[in-house]
């Protein structure tokens, strides 16, 4: 009997196909296990991301608040500087403006708003005083008429906001006549909530009172509830924003010397020929608010100097007025290497010496 040996050219091709599944099925399970190994390694970075950015969230919230504070210290140490403590001015530090010049002892010598170095972070400071604005909280029906000639975005009349704002704000349920809404009315709306019934806290919830549009809240134009390209109020007869003319929180009595003109026009029941005369005496020979060349009232005995003899005839125009802000509202941008966040605060100054913080929240 003859034995066949076999040689690798004569083997099986049922052995050769075997060895290829084989192969085949090595090949999918590394696939595999790559795929796997990748998913975890990207999942195990991603929650590492996670957990970063979570830590860095409560980080960026005190530095948010160290902002805050930093911002009443500055505007501290700006009002003990000689000359500044009985009026607050868009020439002030705070303000933007360049401030006292030549002062010995300068607390604010080389300091900054911007880029505040806070810890392994830094903050910008930006502060805006309420009292520019009407209390919207204790604005009359002329008032609210001016202001919205000033947006020239249609909506609501002054009449029928007003009626609205009242049901918005009073503890009743009872509709005011001539436009005004209770909780049926927005208990309609998609999506539905109440009303207030209480006074305003914050100036956005007017673009939940019946009538007010987004146009007429922001001025400029609108995209997607943000205003895009929007006007200043400092300006000639540029229409302005809601948003612009009226605040929540303030004292109620607007400060003379940082009121933009679409305010000063309402304060002053349209004349807006007095309000530009307001702000050309104030911001001094350049006719630029905030420069050196100010010349903000003073005090408060110092308000007729900028009302002038037409202001002065009018009746209680004066007492409207104020030369010094109590009320702040104070933006800060927080950064810790690269998360950052903006926050928002309103604070009032009690004294010399004593600020309050009323708000703090994300921007």
């Amino acid at each position: 009997m003859r034995c066949h040996r076999r040689t690798p050219g004569n083997r099986r091709p049922e052995a050769r196909e075997q060895r290829g599944v084989a192969l085949v099925i090595v090949l999918l399970v590394v696939m595999a296990m790559a795929v796997v190994v990748g998913t975890f390694s990207y999942s195990m970075k991603v929650e590492t991301r996670l957990a970063f950015q979570t830590d860095a969230s409560g980080e960026l919230d005190w530095l948010g608040l160290s902002g805050i504070e930093f911002a009443k210290w500055f505007m501290v140490q700006e009002q003990r500087l000689p000359g500044q403590q009985t009026f607050s001015g868009l020439n002030q530090r705070w303000a933007g403006g360049p401030g006292v010049q030549d002062v010995a002892d300068n607390p604010l010598e080389g300091i900054s708003l911007n880029q505040v170095p806070v810890g392994e972070g830094f903050v910008t400071i930006r502060i805006v005083d309420l009292e520019r604005k009407i209390n919207i909280n204790q604005v009359d029906p002329k008032q609210l008429e001016t202001a919205l000639n000033r947006t020239g975005a249609g909506g609501a009349s002054g009449e029928s906001l007003a009626a609205a704002l009242t049901d918005w704000r009073d503890p009743d349920d009872f509709v005011t006549s001539g436009g005004g809404a209770e909780s049926d009315y927005y208990l309609g709306l998609d999506p539905p909530y109440r009303a207030k019934n209480g006074p305003i806290d914050d100036i956005n919830e007017l673009l939940k009172v019946k009538g007010v549009t987004p146009a007429q809240f922001f001025g400029g134009s609108v995209s997607g509830g943000r205003r895009t390209g929007v006007p200043t109020a400092h300006e000639s007869g540029e229409i302005v924003g809601l948003s612009e003319i009226f605040c929540a929180i303030s004292s109620g009595r607007i400060n003379i010397n940082t009121a933009p003109e679409a305010v000063l026009e309402v304060v002053l029941r349209g004349d807006s020929t007095l309000a530009r005369q307001i702000i050309q005496a104030r911001s001094g020979p350049d006719g630029i608010d905030g420069t050196e060349d100010d010349e903000p009232a003073r005090n408060d005995a110092d308000i007729g100097r900028l009302i002038g003899p037409i202001g002065a005839g009018q009746l209680g125009a004066q007492s409207r007025f104020t030369a010094l802000s109590s009320t702040f509202e104070v933006h800060v941008e927080a950064v810790l290497g690269r998360s950052h966040s903006r926050f928002v605060a309103v604070i009032q100054r009690r004294g010399i010496r004593d600020f309050q913080t009323l708000v703090f929240r994300p921007e």
